[in-house]
């Protein structure tokens, strides 16, 4: 009885593993055909981090079957589902059972994002692999999106530069949504870079007071590029932004022009793009999938994803010191510790700009990402921890 128990258990698991495969099969069908992907980055076009190389190999030795592990990196997210490029291939993957069920459980955000290097299974024969872990990563750029609970969307994995998109001849450039894209790039470890779009749409005097006001905002330390792609201006630069074996993602509004600079880039369309409305120049998704390219020649790896039309601040405190260094060195110099920078006497910072230490726009950006982190931070439940 007990035997036939055990029997019957076995087989129902088998069955469920089964179906599961089933559905991955049948969800994954009605994804592109991997043939008809092109500029896919090739393994050897990402750098291995030691950290990662040493996780992978104590990962690999305590696994049933060691032989069929391989390092892989995540360079496509169609709905969820990982593309992966190996040394010798590369195939769709779906998570391991149990890797997935423990990040659900722990909510810890390690399920792969773009980016990601990752142990991956591929059993002798099989078209498709199993994720097992994803590999430590040395930066991650994440956004908040889960509201007063605390949920946050990794975007993209060991990224080296943020390339900050924002489009010329739809009114004044954003200030505050530069400013905020500053902190988050700067929170996750890489290095900014503000890309001008459209400057075809714009008169010179326009396009130069526009960079002005880019370039108070976000310091001399920033690289502020101006490109058209429809004339092929500024491209280079921006090629070189990204240098071989770096990855860089790029970040933007719908309708801000990424994925037409980035087909301009890659030299042909490549990537869907789409009109803006008239009435406000927003854009409509054109990018449903994450995707990583390979810019042709000596040059590094670009993560484009959906447009965002938020970027909360949640937690980032260390990006805005990274962001505005000179304002928190100021602010020590003020007689009061909790000291707002706005009318208090004996306020460093207040000082600072009247010496002209401190730029006026900055200190304005400064200081409204503050207020908006403090709400945000008195919103969050009691047990979240940030």
């Amino acid at each position: 009885m007990g035997k036939r128990a055990r029997t019957k258990g076995r087989s129902a698991g088998g069955e469920r593993r089964r179906r599961k495969g089933q559905g991955f099969e049948a969800s994954s069908a009605a994804l592109p055909a991997i043939e008809a992907l092109h500029d896919l980055p090739t393994f050897s076009d990402f750098c291995i981090g030691a950290a990662q190389l040493e996780a992978f190999e104590k990962a690999r030795t305590a696994t049933e079957a060691p032989d069929e592990m391989q390092i892989g990196c995540v360079v496509r997210l169609d709905r969820g589902f990982p593309l992966v490029v190996t040394a010798d291939d590369r195939f769709r993957a779906e998570h391991a059972v149990g890797f997935a069920k423990q990040n659900k459980e722990k909510d810890d955000g390690l399920l792969p994002a773009v980016g990601d290097r990752v142990m991956v299974r591929r059993a002798p024969g099989h078209d498709m692999g199993v994720i097992e872990m994803v590999l430590p990563r040395r930066t991650a750029f994440e956004r908040w999106r889960g509201k007063n609970r605390g949920e946050r969307q990794v975007l993209c994995a060991n990224v080296d530069t943020v390339l900050i998109v924002q489009a010329l001849g739809a009114g004044e450039v954003l200030l505050g949504r530069v400013a905020r894209s500053l902190v988050l790039a700067r929170d996750c470890g890489a290095a900014p870079v503000v890309v001008l779009t459209k400057a075809d749409r714009c008169e010179p005097a326009e396009v130069e007071h526009e960079l002005e006001r880019v370039q108070r905002l976000v310091g001399p330390e920033v690289p502020v590029l101006v490109t058209s792609s429809a004339e092929g201006r500024g491209l280079e630069q921006v090629r070189s932004a990204v240098p071989a074996g770096a990855c860089a993602m790029i970040l933007g509004e719908s309708g801000a022009g990424k994925s037409t600079l980035l087909n301009a880039l890659l030299g042909h369309e490549a990537l869907a793009t789409g009109a803006v409305r008239e009435r406000d120049d927003a854009g409509r998704h054109t990018t449903v999938a994450r995707v990583m390219v390979a810019l042709p020649g000596d040059a590094g790896v670009i993560a484009d994803a959906p447009g965002l039309r938020s970027l909360p601040l949640v937690g980032h405190e260390r990006g805005l010191a990274l962001t505005f260094p000179e304002v928190v060195q100021a602010a020590r110099a003020c007689r009061f510790s909790d000291c707002t920078h706005t009318h208090e006497p004996g306020c460093g910072v207040r000082a600072a700009v009247e010496a002209g230490d401190i730029d006026q726009v900055r200190l304005d950006a400064f200081l409204a990402l503050a207020a908006e982190m403090r709400v945000s931070a008195q919103s969050l439940d009691p047990d979240i921890h940030i």
